[in-house]
């Protein structure tokens, strides 16, 4: 138990190093997914004007600016919760954030779900364009008709699938995630472009050489409404009063100032132009603070998860004796091993904040990563009482009645004779369930926690050199996984090892002297 106790205690400290500070000021918490560049980002170096986020990173861009501005306008503490795109309007309506900035267009469809803010940029002069080859066959396209045979996408969830159908005669593909999985597709072959706004498509320009975006506007261009292209802030629509001080913030902030902090986001940073290897290794010196917090992140909710799970799946396995009891064991273990453990996580994460009044994970230290323990502890527990079941169900019945006729009751027969054996016989499970939970914890990402895929798609988000990125998180994955597997064969050999060497001592001793 000492030991149980321990493990515990070093992960939750591993945890905690990855929090941020509250502050005592009344703040203004703002959801984005700062992974959005030019308009929000992550990076792991502070400077005057990003602000600190989760994970001990700092969040940056034209979103981060004017967030500042509204928040300082209205004299409160400005906080960033970094958040999936998927989530952002799931965060403002279970009280999460009190307002999305992420360059979110206020649509007539969004306006269902949220109250808008007035526009906070809106650039006459540019609109929406496409993303191509440099080298590609499409390279010289001009108007919507240029893109003929061409296989265009668009991410899903925005306008843009709208802006997809105004190009003539095209190959439209599935639309995708974000500007990052675009990007790769592009580069890879699968794509032949993708559309994009102004200013994602020049930050594009300025971190990948072998790519261009191409304005399509004037006569021959897309047909593009204000809402379209002008971005807002997204607020509850019940927050009338803060809708009004956030509009009256906006007011401050000219045009001219929208664009020279535009500009200055759309050129910001420093990456590197050279050949694949270089490109990795500028990424890996700019990230690896990130990186390293975000492996220990990833650790410490596998292990801690998968410790918690065990014990959820020892004492649902031994409390299956009865019909009650074995009913709602099936229920949960059918339940949980038979949905998403990413559908699990959003339906826990922001089911119980729209079930319970008042209460939000975000008001907990570390929320979303007690969350994400309790989420894949959950799920392990399932799969692990399955493994418990089959290793008590595997030892011989004769050692339950040689038990029952030494006057051992259950309980006894069960901790002192079936445990020690069905444990150890699950022990392999047991780490290859760490294994799987070092790799599934990637799917936390939609609750925000700031575990190693969430940090490296940031990181992939703001430069836009996907495959540079996930070349690193692969490797990382790999050795984790690799040092893990080599360490529980250890265990087993160790412990294969001591059970033929009891196995060995003379029949008085292990049958005890024939009592």
């Amino acid at each position: 138990m000492r030991r149980i106790v321990t493990v515990f205690a070093v992960m939750l400290l591993v945890l905690v190093g990855c929090g941020v500070k509250p502050t005592d000021r009344e703040t203004f918490t703002v959801g984005m997914e700062c992974g959005y560049a030019p308009y929000n980002w992550t990076q792991s170096e502070s400077n005057d004007s990003a602000v600190a986020i989760d994970g001990n990173q700092f969040c940056e861009g034209y979103d981060v600016q004017i967030a500042k501005r509204v928040a300082a306008s209205m004299d409160k503490e400005l906080v960033i919760r970094k958040t999936s795109w998927d989530g952002l309007i799931l965060s403002l309506q279970t009280g999460e954030i009190d307002a999305i900035i992420a360059g979110m267009s206020p649509t007539d469809e969004r306006k269902k779900e949220v109250a808008f803010s007035n526009v906070y940029y809106l650039d006459d002069e540019t609109a929406f364009g496409i993303v191509v080859k440099r080298d590609g066959p499409f390279s010289q396209g001009k108007t919507l008709k240029d893109f003929e045979n061409a296989r265009v996408s668009a991410q899903v969830g925005t306008f843009h699938t709208e802006l997809l159908e105004q190009l003539e005669n095209i190959d439209a593909a599935q639309a995708m995630k974000d500007f990052p999985t675009m990007t790769v597709a592009l580069q890879s072959g699968e794509l032949d472009g993708f559309v994009a706004d102004s200013g994602t498509g020049d930050r594009i320009n300025a971190t990948n050489k072998d790519l261009m975006y191409i304005q399509l506007d004037g006569p021959e261009g897309y047909t593009v409404t204000e809402s379209m292209a002008g971005v807002a802030i997204g607020l509850r629509k019940e927050d009338t009063q803060l809708l009004n001080e956030v509009n009256d913030a906006l007011a401050l902030i000219s045009r001219d100032t929208q664009k020279e902090l535009m500009n200055t986001a759309v050129n910001a940073g420093d990456f590197s132009t050279g050949n694949f290897f270089e490109q990795v290794m500028t990424i890996l010196s700019h990230n690896y603070p990130a990186l390293i917090r975000g492996t220990l992140t990833t650790i410490g909710i596998s292990f801690t998860a998968t410790l918690i799970g065990f014990i959820i799946g020892l004492l649902v396995a031994i409390s299956r004796n009865t019909k009650v009891t074995n009913a709602i064991a099936s229920v949960y273990i059918t339940v949980f091993r038979g949905t998403p453990m990413m559908v699990q996580a959003l339906v826990f994460y922001y089911g119980i904040s729209m079930m319970f009044t008042g209460f939000r994970w975000s008001n907990l230290p570390m929320g979303n990563i007690l969350a994400g323990i309790i989420i894949v502890s959950i799920n392990t527990g399932a799969y692990m009482a399955e493994t418990m079941r089959s290793g008590i169900q595997a030892i011989d019945d004769g050692q339950f009645e040689a038990a029952k006729s030494l006057g051992f009751t259950r309980w006894e027969t069960m901790r002192h004779i079936i445990l020690p054996q069905a444990i150890r016989n699950a022990i392999p499970a047991l780490g290859n369930e760490l294994i799987v939970n070092v790799k599934d914890t990637s799917v936390l990402n939609v609750i925000a926690v700031t575990e190693l895929f969430f940090v490296s798609n940031g990181i992939a988000s703001t430069t836009y050199q996907v495959f540079q990125t996930f070349t690193i998180t692969t490797v990382i994955y790999l050795v984790l996984t690799t040092f893990l597997t080599l360490l529980l064969r250890f265990i087993e050999l160790k412990l294969d090892k001591t059970k033929t060497e009891a196995s060995s001592y003379p029949s008085s001793i292990t049958d005890g002297q024939n009592i």
